[in-house]
């Protein structure tokens, strides 16, 4: 049974010590656990001076040197426990749970490091002029300002984690206008830097763009909300099982195509139900570039600060910042599971107590581990799909998440593989519901 991908933590005991003495110093010094570690502690260097009176020549006694080695050990431990006291109190500070009465979901973005953002417009405008826009339309504050009546409220059509998104009518055509402060420039040159480069239909087309007292991407607008709102918001209408199969190979065809068909590759770094906008024609389209990372072409991972969304983040990612494309397959196979059950990444307990909460993956392992697999799984199946759905198309979806859940990265499928897994499953849900006498009915008009 695989164990549920652990939780951020600090090693608190060094796996050993070494000591030397020399010229009346004992210098005693921790090895760091390495790659057992979740989190590397730093080489720590103490050095304790021995009472040594050299100007009599008298030759320090072993009680002496036993007093030093036991003030050593002393200082050792008192300089780790302030160590990890300080890193425990950061790593709070920066990796926080929103508390149950802000929010039951956990769409923030989590920035486990700070990085100093580039703050003047000038220094923006430069940066953004080496990018090739030749596709992407570079619009004035005013025109932006003026279709959106001032920025006003009733434009307002979301809220992420950069920024506010407001809709508009420019030029003719109807848009999203992501409005971003200076602190979000690496976000921003992210964005502009990937969707003027990668064009396909199964990802957000960008407009264009405007630097001017605040930073701006325009997107093309996409009528029909994201996944997240489908999934668990109100005013929609619950998606039948063929559309969520479709959304998923939908969202696995954009996402294949920067991990395998551009140079250089990217990786998304925040899949999630929320960053899966639907059109009109419930046909997905992968959107929220602001995380994304380049890579070379069949790359080692790297190691990088630690960004994206609690749930989603495999377990490599969050103890070591180690990055590759199969981050963004994990984090695909928890939007799968989010298909089947309409759960939150993050399931809180009834209570709605931070201490209880679990993760969905955790939720699908114990139906996976479970003596009936397929009694265990209908308890976290969607209500709302109610019984028009195929059992074995479920199950195959289940077990595609779940090796997309791998926490060893290297057992995790490419996106290519999951394409073809999902063409299968599309082909299989569609016969289903051409089987299905209610759907036949409904098609011939009976």
């Amino acid at each position: 049974m695989r164990r549920s991908p652990p939780s951020p933590q600090l090693i608190t005991s060094p796996r050993r010590s070494r000591w030397t003495y020399s010229g009346g110093i004992i210098r005693a010094w921790t090895v760091p656990p390495g790659a057992a570690s979740s989190i590397s502690l730093p080489k720590i260097a103490l050095e304790v001076t021995v009472l040594l009176n050299q100007q009599q020549g008298k030759r320090v006694s072993a009680g002496a040197i036993a007093g030093g080695a036991v003030a050593g050990v002393v200082a050792l431990v008192l300089g780790v426990l302030l160590f990890l006291f300080y890193r425990r109190r950061k790593a709070k500070q920066d990796f926080m749970l929103p508390s149950s009465g802000e929010s039951t979901r956990l769409d923030s973005t989590v920035l486990m490091q700070k990085v100093t953002p580039l703050t003047t417009q000038a220094d923006v405008a430069s940066l953004a002029a080496d990018i090739t826009v030749d596709k992407s339309v570079e619009f004035t504050y005013q025109e932006l300002f003026n279709a959106t009546e001032g920025f006003n409220i009733t434009h307002k059509i979301g809220q992420g984690g950069f920024g506010a998104v407001y809709y508009a009518e420019l030029r003719g055509e109807k848009a999203a206008i992501k409005k971003m402060d200076m602190q979000a420039t690496q976000e921003f040159l992210a964005e502009l830097k990937v969707l003027t480069h990668v064009h396909h239909k199964n990802l957000v087309r960008l407009i264009g763009y405007c630097i001017e007292s605040s930073l701006f991407l325009v997107y093309e607008f996409i009528e029909n909300g994201n996944l997240s709102q489908h999934l668990r918001g109100t005013g929609y209408e619950p998606l039948s099982w063929a559309e969520r199969v479709q959304i998923a190979l939908d969202s696995a065809r954009g996402l294949e195509y920067i991990h395998e068909h551009t140079v250089p590759v990217y990786i998304h770094r925040d899949i999630k139900s929320a960053n899966i906008l639907i059109d009109k024609n419930t046909r997905a389209k992968v959107a929220g570039f602001g995380l994304t990372k380049l890579t070379e072409v069949g790359g080692a991972s790297l190691q990088t600060r630690v960004v994206g969304t609690f749930g989603y983040m495999p377990p490599e990612y969050v103890r070591y910042g180690d990055i590759s494309r199969k981050v963004d397959v994990y984090a695909f196979g928890v939007v799968l599971y989010e298909l089947i059950s309409a759960k939150d990444a993050i399931v809180r307990s009834t209570d709605g107590s931070a201490s209880g909460s679990r993760g969905l993956v955790y939720l699908f392992e114990e139906a996976l581990t479970a003596l009936d697999t397929k009694e265990g799984l209908q308890k976290l199946i969607d209500p709302k799909l109610g019984d028009d759905y195929p059992m074995d198309a479920i199950l195959m979806m289940m077990h595609l998440a779940n090796a997309c859940t791998e926490e060893d990265p290297k057992l995790r499928p490419t996106m290519r593989s999951v394409v073809v897994a999902l063409m299968t499953l599309s082909s299989m849900s569609e016969f289903w519901d051409m089987k299905n006498p209610g759907l036949v009915n409904l098609m011939s008009g009976r």
